[in-house]
């Protein structure tokens, strides 16, 4: 959710694809400002879908998850709907932080048409392909975006030689197994990226991106024996297929809660 801005009175503002939200967060509801229908807002955050019946089933076949998932409720996987917005947005993640990634999406978005405008904050659409592939790699150089200045228009260029938006939106219909493998033929995309783009732009509900956060879980929980190990492709792909296997296509719903709790506590593990 890289272009969501927290308010001064705490509520929130947020793009997603065509639409722009305004969040007022009372004490018992949320009020939702908008130029999208109340469907855009229930599919983005998957409120159109029964959250506990797939806790259930996840909990069933995983059960140690248990302290995790009772610790985070409410944690979803979103469906983003724009998967050009969703495959530049995490070309900027590698070995980068949050705030950095961030303003990097921000000033990506930049380029797009604008779409509106809320409390004094410009929205755009995020920019097609075409016009990411044409900024000049000194252009993002002098935005401080480091190496992927020149990544990011060379792959905008390559998903135009596939087919563009029509060839990301194909991806949604194909296999997972198809989608990640396709993504990772791209150059400058990994395994990790791979999966990124397919749990949150193609909605492969069964990806799962391992990343540090999810390696040291996945080392605590399932692999002890690969304590201060590298995470190498290899253990990448054992680790998510073992993964996979247990919870199947609520895999990338699951990992999400190792995800956000290792964030949040991989410090005070540290210190232990």
């Amino acid at each position: 959710m890289f272009r969501w801005k927290k308010l001064p009175d705490d509520g929130w503002v947020g793009i997603e694809g065509d639409h722009w939200y305004r969040a007022r967060i009372g004490d018992a509801s949320i009020e939702i400002e908008s130029n999208a229908g109340p469907e855009a807002f229930q599919t983005l955050f998957r409120l159109d879908e029964d959250a506990e019946s797939i806790e259930r089933e996840i909990l069933a076949r995983a059960p140690e998850l248990q302290p995790y998932m009772t610790a985070l409720q409410g944690l979803r996987v979103t469906h983003q709907s724009d998967p050009v917005e969703t495959f530049f947005s995490f070309l900027c993640t590698p070995n980068n932080n949050i705030k950095r990634i961030t303003q990097m999406v921000g000033k990506l978005s930049a380029y797009g048409p604008e779409i509106g405008e809320v409390e004094g904050i410009r929205l755009n659409r995020f920019p097609e392909p075409e016009i990411i592939a044409a900024i000049p790699e000194e252009e993002l150089r002098k935005a401080a975006f480091g190496y992927r200045a020149r990544t990011i228009p060379h792959l905008a260029q390559q998903l135009l030689q596939r087919g563009g938006r029509e060839w990301l939106n194909q991806l949604k219909t194909a296999s997972y197994k198809e989608a990640h493998n396709e993504l990772k033929a791209m150059i400058g995309i990994g395994p990790k990226l791979a999966d990124c783009i397919a749990l949150f732009g193609l909605h492969h509900d069964e990806a799962v991106p391992v990343d540090t956060h999810i390696w040291q879980a996945m080392v605590r929980l399932y692999f002890p024996e690969w304590k201060d190990k590298a995470l190498t492709e290899q253990r990448y792909y054992q680790s998510a297929d073992f993964f996979r296997s247990r919870l199947g296509t609520h895999a990338g719903w699951a990992h999400q809660y190792l995800f956000y709790d290792n964030v949040i506590n991989w410090r005070s593990r540290q210190g232990s």
